[in-house]
């Protein structure tokens, strides 16, 4: 009955480990990434003004977008 209770304990502390990664990931890694590919895509599609700040960055903005909200793009030269 011992080992049975021993071998419970284990699988409790491994589901919690997991649980806790999974909350971690989900909560704080996945918006990061989530927030870069978007970054990356609304790139890909903008119209950026000649030369670049301080950064190293451009002012780029989105063509489709009718507020031409502007954003940072790498600068492509």
């Amino acid at each position: 009955m011992k080992q049975a209770t021993g071998d419970m304990n284990a699988t409790v502390i491994v589901l919690t480990a997991v649980a806790l990664l999974s909350a971690v990931f989900f909560m704080v890694i996945w918006p990061m990434l989530r927030e870069g590919m978007q970054k990356g895509a609304r790139c890909s599609d903008a119209i950026c003004d000649v030369g670049y700040n301080e950064n190293g960055m451009a002012y780029c903005y989105n063509p489709q977008d009718d507020a031409k909200e502007l954003f940072e793009c790498p600068y492509r030269g």
